[in-house]
């Protein structure tokens, strides 16, 4: 009984100098800094600055949550990995098992400091947590170190806007690369059958053997190509079709366009998008 009041006096004697100790080192600090009034329990400035220490105290339990529940998902992704090995997979695993009981006491930490903000944060509990399965899942970042929750980037439907207008921009940009590559192929087919056929009728006199086998080689190709511009004229035949109907002239080469037809013949020009 003697022994447990001695330890219990030298307790209160060791924080009465703490006390005394701290109580010296404010009185320096408001002659340092010119203070006249010191601020008194609910006072306007003690619960501003008491609430920014709050603050600061809960971005740092939700840096440590941050921090291991994104190493987490990492070691998630690792894990799924086809080239992981036994040895690397096992020691991934045990390190997930520790990981959790890491984040399990990083989510203690964290409700009880968001607790205690003005208003209140939300809570976490451990299955919020395991749902998170993509970095971009973490709701947690909206109440990081810099609050993003007032930019308009942050709304689920200005995102979805801003995607979907980039998407049609590419769209447009595809549309016209493509009216370049349908002419492109309705003249190569035009020009391989104009040769091709030129050929054998040159070959008939020649060499009449090889005018029979290249006939039937370039049949199965006409075969091909016969598709190819079936597609095409499905395509040219939708009213949004802004590319030119009429067949081009290969750079470096003559005009194979047939007898008496011009290169600036063209259907008339539907309307574009």
């Amino acid at each position: 009984m003697h022994l447990a009041l001695n330890q219990a006096r030298v307790r209160v004697d060791t924080a009465y100098s703490k006390l005394q100790n701290t109580e010296g080192l404010a009185s320096h600090l408001e002659i340092q800094l010119g203070i006249e009034k010191r601020w008194d329990i609910g006072s306007e400035h003690y619960n501003k600055f008491r609430n920014e220490a709050s603050l600061l105290k809960y971005r740092s339990a939700l840096d440590d949550l941050e921090h291991l529940v994104v190493m987490r998902l990492f070691e998630l992704s690792k894990l799924s990995l086809s080239g992981t090995g036994y040895k690397l997979w096992q020691q991934i695993s045990k390190a997930l098992q520790r990981r959790s009981d890491a984040i399990q006491n990083a989510i203690i930490r964290y409700n009880t400091q968001a607790a205690l903000l003005v208003p209140p944060r939300p809570k976490l509990t451990w299955k919020d947590i395991v749902e998170y399965s993509f970095l971009g899942e973490f709701d947690l970042l909206r109440h990081s170190r810099t609050d993003i929750r007032n930019h308009d980037w942050t709304t689920p439907a200005h995102r979805e806007a801003t995607v979907k207008y980039f998407k049609l921009q590419r769209a447009h940009e595809e549309i016209q690369r493509l009216n370049v590559e349908v002419r492109r192929l309705c003249t190569a087919i035009h020009d391989e059958q104009v040769n091709t056929i030129a050929t054998i009728d040159r070959l008939l006199e020649t060499d009449r053997t090889l005018a029979v086998e290249l006939k039937s080689r370039y049949q199965a190709r006409a075969a091909v190509n016969a598709v190819h511009l079936f597609r095409l004229d499905q395509l040219k035949s939708q009213r949004a079709f802004s590319g030119k109907w009429d067949i081009g002239v290969r750079l470096g080469s003559s005009s194979l366009l047939p007898h008496g037809q011009s290169e600036a013949t063209s259907s008339p020009p539907h309307t574009g998008l």
